[in-house]
């Protein structure tokens, strides 16, 4: 999309708060299925934010992406009784991935003339092809998944989580992989939009924990105290995401 390809090619040295800062940041990913490398790049042009994310394997001595995704949202507003409230709105994603060394691709689209989000799927299966538009559900927060980190903090739900520390805020899911996460994950991702909740767990070694519930499951997110991603824990599908030589423990 042309959208995606102009941004990334853009630089810019603003950014809201100062904090988290921008750049890009590499982890240690694992599952069942072993060990990789993720690398996560967030940008902000402008009032839009870019997330870009690799999951790769380096086990054969070459690095080989296995998916990928690019996340476009813009910072706004939106009405609410007490008067503007500041969201972020996803505007526009890519996702890849490579699954038994086929290609699957999802782009999806923001058509705000109807509320909906059109999404264009391309794969070897029939069943996956094609555009469809889906409306959004009635809610205040959307964030897309592979951007949850850099969606929760400009909607300023992780702050807000912060203070309030015994309250769930809600919000919704857009699963930027779907509907292939379906094939990739247990019991998640039927549909586009899932509804979820942000809460804030506590200060564990000088970091910030919250606990992110959708569609049954718990995944943690862990930032230091100036919101930048430190680690993810998605228990249920035994994923671990660490900074790179971290040992990978249980939650």
């Amino acid at each position: 999309m042309k959208i995606l390809i102009s941004l990334i090619l853009l630089t810019s040295c603003s950014s809201f708060n100062g904090t988290p800062r921008e750049g890009k940041s590499s982890y240690s990913y694992a599952d069942a299925s072993g060990g990789y490398r993720l690398v996560r790049e967030s940008k902000q042009i402008e009032k839009k934010i870019v997330t870009r994310n690799q999951l790769i394997d380096s086990k054969s001595g070459q690095s080989k992406v296995l998916e990928k995704s690019i996340l476009v949202s813009q910072v706004g507003s939106i009405k609410s009784k007490s008067g503007r409230l500041l969201t972020v709105r996803p505007l526009a994603s890519e996702f890849v991935v490579w699954l038994e060394g086929k290609k699957y691709s999802s782009k999806m689209q923001l058509i705000t003339s109807n509320k909906t989000m059109r999404v264009t799927l391309n794969s070897p299966e029939s069943k996956w092809q094609g555009s469809k538009e889906i409306p959004f559900p009635k809610g205040k927060y959307f964030c897309f998944f592979n951007q949850i980190p850099e969606c929760l903090y400009h909607n300023y739900l992780l702050p807000l989580a912060n203070k309030n520390e015994n309250q769930k805020f809600n919000f919704f899911i857009i699963w930027d992989s779907y509907p292939y996460l379906q094939d990739q994950y247990n019991y998640v991702g039927k549909n586009l939009f899932a509804a979820a909740t942000v809460k804030y767990d506590g200060e564990f070694k000088k970091q910030l924990r919250y606990i992110v519930e959708v569609e049954g499951q718990m995944i943690l997110y862990t930032f230091t105290k100036s919101y930048d991603l430190a680690r993810i824990a998605w228990i249920a599908q035994g994923i671990t995401i660490v900074p790179p030589g971290e040992e990978i423990v249980d939650e």
